[in-house]
């Protein structure tokens, strides 16, 4: 399957954007965070017989995404952690994007497939868990249950492991909190915002990081801020709810 020129140079500004990134993460956070991960998820965008493939099989050359596995980096927020005496917090991300290059500019959903999963260990008596992901939710699947599209869940049980001690903790699948779509640049604000505070703000300062933050706001959070706030119609000179930062943090 061949991918034009014009795709491919699609996909090489997304990779140098990554790559940007990846450099402002090891200026930020310090040269002991290891960016391997970030690296491959460039070299994927970079490798002209590698095309995305969606859970049911589906390849298109407009197609473009990537994978970063196992990208750690400490948590330096542990106000009113339990249970007491936990050191050493560590965030793990893996996480997924497949999206389709038609869509990149529009008001449209450009994403066609996202998890976003992270674990945050801690080690106390024995080793501790606190996890979530940010999936979106494939629309073909039929479902009892109200199933936003994008969606965060909490999950107990990281590793499925058979033995698991849930201790007093109750998991179900509900309920499925409404989210907003990121891939690793936004993400790297959510997590750090709540995670890592200092860093967050340190990201802020840096012009290459707030420059790309606010261009994937614009792919990504925009048609989905539109498409929600289509459902009524509305007055732009009349909202009164202001400023944003107060209804989102993470928005610049």
């Amino acid at each position: 399957m061949n991918i034009s020129k014009e795709i491919m140079g699609f996909r090489q500004q997304r990779a140098t954007e990554l790559l940007l990134i990846e450099s402002v993460i090891k200026r930020v956070l310090g040269n002991g965070i290891k960016t391997d991960p970030i690296l491959k998820a460039v070299k994927q965008l970079k490798d002209e017989t590698f095309i995305p493939t969606l859970k049911d099989g589906t390849q298109k050359p407009e197609f473009w995404g990537y994978e970063i596995e196992d990208f750690s980096i400490p948590v330096a927020t542990d106000r009113h952690v339990r249970p007491k005496g936990i050191t050493n917090l560590e965030m793990i991300l893996n996480m997924k994007v497949v999206a389709n290059s038609a869509e990149w500019v529009t008001l449209s959903d450009p994403l066609l497939e996202m998890h976003f999963n992270v674990v945050v260990r801690g080690v106390g008596e024995e080793m501790y868990y606190l996890c979530f992901h940010v999936d979106r939710h494939d629309l073909s699947q039929v479902t009892t249950e109200p199933h936003p599209v994008y969606h965060l869940q909490y999950v107990v049980n990281p590793y499925k492991a058979s033995d698991f001690n849930y201790g007093s903790v109750l998991q179900i699948d509900t309920p499925r909190i409404m989210h907003y779509p990121m891939d690793f640049i936004l993400g790297m604000g959510f997590l750090t915002s709540n995670f890592f505070p200092m860093a967050f703000e340190c990201l802020l300062d840096d012009g290459t990081f707030t420059n790309l933050y606010k261009e994937y706001q614009e792919r990504l959070w925009k048609p989905f801020v539109h498409s929600l706030a289509d459902h009524w119609p509305f007055d732009k000179d009349n909202i009164v709810w202001k400023p944003i930062s107060t209804l989102c943090p993470f928005m610049i």
